[in-house]
């Protein structure tokens, strides 16, 4: 029996090896599904280590410990500022050198000892939510936080319920909404429904041969200064993509839904690697309308932070992930489904720039939807 307890040892350490595959090299199935399940190691890790204490397997006892110590650490990363193993300054934001992004890498650094929902003020006023006066371009540093509030959701083949969209995106005061996964038939439902009434300005991708079960939209509450249906270019569902302006600056948002890995590996990482490009300077921006200052990447990434391809895109494009910046424990999304079991893993993000905070997060469950959808308020 002692014996018999290495074998789920060692293959479980290699499992968990796993993480450290260097970035490009978790392209192959099934790796990538492996890496997203590693969270749940902690279960068979404890059984293992029950057993091995009663038999008084102490060789064994102690590997199981120092392995479900280190699956514990990764998700403590949740909750406490612990040392980042993918690498450093990730949890803060990664320093950029581009002369517009200055000042508000400054004050994102100053609050850098705190959860970031505390570092916003708890009682925002409504005038100081989304600019929509395209004039009078001004520095984040003069004027108060401006509270932004995005919700995106992945819309399992267009089959979620519009009315319960409607009400999360009504009862929530949702500012930008990023849906993936939709097709004609439920937008004419949210259409019917009256969703143009509270966020009436729609971008959605245009459908292709390489849709990746379905198309992708955005919709907002204020007028896009400038926007793209296709600001990507990858073998999945084309990235929408809309510029916002704000008292603080311009800020690029984009719905996102790389390719799924049962539909081709290396297109899955391809797709996620490439999200890096739309905080770039050189993405597109229209005609006469400077780069803007902040990005918001919202979506189903098929990817959650133990993929080394998808770490590598946010060191990349200097991107932070707001679930593990807030401090408030994981947010898992998928698989949503109607019996007891909750969703497991973490793989729909909301991936900001340096100079964004992140106030609050939750999961919202919407019906037919095999996603949570994500509710986050940001400050900028």
């Amino acid at each position: 029996m002692n014996t018999l307890l290495w074998i789920p040892l060692g293959l479980i350490a290699l499992w968990m090896a796993l993480r450290f595959l260097p970035a490009g090299a978790d392209r192959h199935r099934p790796l990538i599904e492996l890496i997203a399940l590693i969270d749940l190691l902690t279960a068979p890790l404890l059984v293992i280590l029950a057993c091995a204490i009663v038999i008084q397997a102490w060789p064994q006892s102690a590997l199981a410990l120092i392995e479900l110590t280190l699956v514990t650490l990764w998700r403590l990363q949740y909750r406490f500022h612990l040392p980042s193993p993918m690498g450093s300054r990730h949890r803060d934001g990664l320093q950029s050198d581009n002369r517009h992004r200055t000042d508000t890498s400054n004050q994102s650094d100053t609050g850098a000892d705190r959860p970031e929902s505390q570092q916003c003020n708890q009682d925002m006023p409504d005038s100081a939510r989304i600019h929509t006066d395209p004039h009078d371009l001004a520095s984040a540093t003069s004027h108060p936080a401006l509270s932004l509030r995005v919700m995106t959701l992945n819309c399992r083949y267009g089959k979620a319920d519009t009315q319960s969209i409607l009400e999360q995106v009504q009862s929530q005061n949702v500012d930008v909404l990023a849906l993936q996964e939709v097709n004609s038939t439920l937008l004419t439902h949210l259409q019917k429904a009256g969703i143009r009434q509270t966020l009436p300005y729609l971008v959605e991708g245009p459908q292709t041969k390489n849709d990746n079960g379905g198309r992708n939209a955005l919709f907002s509450r204020q007028e896009p200064i400038w926007s793209q249906p296709a600001a990507l270019d990858l073998e999945a569902s084309a990235v929408p993509l809309m510029l916002l302006h704000t008292q603080a600056g311009t800020i690029r948002v984009a719905s996102v839904h790389p390719r799924s890995p049962q539909r081709g590996a290396k297109q899955w990482g391809l797709g996620i690697e490439r999200l890096a490009q739309l905080s770039s300077e050189n993405m597109e921006t229209g005609p006469g309308i400077v780069p803007p200052a902040f990005t918001i990447i919202m979506g189903d990434c098929n990817a959650n932070l133990h993929h080394p391809t998808f770490r590598a895109m946010l060191k990349s494009g200097r991107l932070r992930d707001t679930s593990l910046s807030l401090s408030r424990g994981p947010h898992p999304t998928f698989p949503h489904c109607r019996a007891l079991l909750p969703p497991l893993i973490e793989i729909d993000h909301v991936l900001v720039s340096q100079g964004i905070r992140v106030k609050s997060m939750k999961t919202i469950r919407v019906p037919d939807s095999d996603h949570y959808g994500l509710l986050t308020e940001l400050c900028i």
